[in-house]
């Protein structure tokens, strides 16, 4: 892939997946540079659905981010589970290392948070939200 210069700002695809795969929800994120790594991207995603308190079209969270079972008692599902970006950031950073899902950028696993990816305008980046198996 060729060196592209960093633009002001592009848009790529952020896909949201579960498995086994029920719903896909999609949505635009804003960046300014092609080449990040794996931590970057996964924190301006993070840090874009605190600020913008990104919808699906039914109203609920995407999937990154949820409340734990402590807020969502306490505050409900949409409450306080934005207020703290950073937080959340430690928890998908976390998530991500533990397995907790997988990152894809154009159908190819990103491997560890320092991988350097380098992106597209045409690019979707897929988070896929890992479900443990029942019983095992």
């Amino acid at each position: 892939m060729s060196k592209l210069p960093d633009p002001e700002e592009f848009n790529i695809t952020v896909r949201d997946e579960s498995l086994p795969r029920t719903e896909i929800v999609e949505v635009l994120l804003k960046l300014t540079s092609y080449r990040l790594t794996a931590r970057e991207l996964i924190s301006e995603r993070v840090q874009a659905e605190c600020d913008e308190r990104l919808l699906n079209d039914a109203g609920v969270l995407s999937r990154l981010i949820q409340p734990g079972p402590k807020e969502a008692a306490l505050n409900g599902k949409k409450q306080s589970v934005f207020a703290n970006p950073k937080r959340q950031i430690s928890v998908a950073l976390s998530a991500f290392e533990n397995n907790g899902f997988v990152l894809l950028v154009d159908d190819r696993q990103v491997e560890t948070l320092d991988e350097e990816i380098e992106l597209s305008a045409s690019s979707v980046v897929t988070f896929l939200k890992l479900t443990p198996l029942v019983g095992g």
